[in-house]
């Protein structure tokens, strides 16, 4: 048996009616973990190296993700919920709209969304739009683990510090713990256990209840 397969994708909010039935998607009981992110910042290469699987498609073409793909992910007991990607600025305003509604109708669906994984660029963020993102999951009361990906793009220990110091006073400012935040590399495979088992951490009664 594989550890991870793909469930079903949706692409458009008229789909949601009939799909949760309280902590249940189609049937499937596991606690479900949302992956968040810009356009491009790596979060269908992490999904692949999470699941050890090249289920997730991924593309150097930004805004490529514009359904929501949900994984089995066995080993951790979780579905892995693959969000299209935000702030793609040369998409037509129209489709932008489109994609927020539909992000948004999706966490007014999914009332028991156990967490959110929100993916940064380990150069660039927490960029405007991904502090707008942030506002959004806070407001709601989501849980959120941080991740940075592309960690492997700092190529000396001075960058890695400065950013990481950058990093932990920008969560604070946020109000976020310093601890609440991974770096990872999915081509350097940097960082994911210590991702993984921060993902594995489950009450038993969330799966088995």
């Amino acid at each position: 048996m594989e550890k991870a397969e793909h469930l079903l994708t949706i692409g458009d909010s008229s789909q949601f009616p009939g799909m949760f039935n309280g902590p249940f998607l189609k049937g499937h009981r596991e606690p479900r973990v949302a992956m968040v992110g810009r356009s491009n910042v790596g979060k269908s290469s992490l999904i692949n190296a999470l699941l050890g699987l090249k289920l997730a498609q991924t593309s150097k073409q930004p805004g490529k993700t514009r359904a929501i793909h949900f994984y089995l992910w066995r080993e951790a007991k979780r579905i892995l919920v693959d969000l299209p990607g935000y702030g793609y600025a040369r998409a037509a305003k129209q489709e932008r709209d489109r994609w927020e509604t539909f992000i948004r109708s999706y966490f007014e669906e999914d009332t028991h969304l156990d967490r959110v994984v929100l993916i940064l660029d380990s150069r660039h963020g927490p960029t405007e739009v991904d502090r707008e993102a942030i506002e959004f999951l806070s407001l709601r009361g989501i849980p959120v683990t941080f991740v940075f990906a592309k960690a492997d793009s700092l190529k000396t220990q001075a960058q890695r510090a400065l950013r990481q110091k950058e990093v932990a006073l920008a969560l604070k400012e946020l109000g976020f713990a310093s601890d609440s935040h991974h770096w990872v590399s999915s081509i350097e495979k940097t960082g994911l256990k210590e991702l993984k088992k921060d993902l594995f951490t489950l009450k038993e009664d969330e799966v088995d209840a």
